[in-house]
C-alpha cells in the first residue's frame, strides 16, 4: 500500500516530470523555440545555450520517473532554476520568478524526499 507522503511524491514526480519534458521540448522545436532563442540571446547568452538547457529540462524530467535517477534529476532542475531565477532577476523580469521558485521548490522536494525514501529502503533492507 502506498503512504500519502509516496502519493505526493509521486504525483510531485510526474507533474514536474511533465512540466519540464514540454518546457524543453518548447525550447528545442516549433514557433516557441524561435522565441526562446531570442530571449536567450537578450539575456546574453550564446545561441546554443536555449539547445543545451531545452535538452537538459528534457533528459533530467525523464530521469525524474526513474527512482535511482531522481535525486540527481531533481539536482538539475533545481541548478537549472536557480539559473532562470537570477537570470530574471538580473534583467528586472521581476513577474517571471515565480515560476523558477515554484518549480524549483518542488524539484528541491523530491530531492530532499528520495533521499528520505532511500535512507528508509536501506534501513529496511537490512532489517529483512
Amino acid at each position: 500500500m502506498v503512504s500519502r507522503r509516496g502519493l505526493a511524491i509521486w504525483i510531485a514526480t510526474i507533474l514536474l516530470a511533465l512540466v519540464f519534458v514540454l518546457v524543453g521540448s518548447s525550447k528545442l522545436a516549433g514557433p516557441s523555440a524561435v522565441r526562446w532563442a531570442e530571449r536567450f540571446v537578450n539575456w546574453g547568452y550564446p545561441r546554443i545555450a536555449v539547445r543545451l538547457v531545452g535538452t537538459l529540462e528534457i533528459v533530467a524530467g525523464i530521469a525524474l520517473l526513474v527512482p535511482r535517477a531522481r535525486r540527481r534529476a531533481a539536482a538539475v532542475i533545481v541548478a537549472t532554476m536557480i539559473g532562470a531565477l537570477m537570470t530574471h532577476l538580473v534583467h528586472g523580469e521581476f513577474s517571471r520568478v515565480i515560476p523558477p521558485l515554484v518549480l524549483g521548490g518542488l524539484a528541491l522536494f523530491l530531492y530532499r524526499s528520495s533521499r528520505l525514501l532511500s535512507g528508509a529502503r536501506s534501513v529496511a533492507s537490512r532489517h529483512e
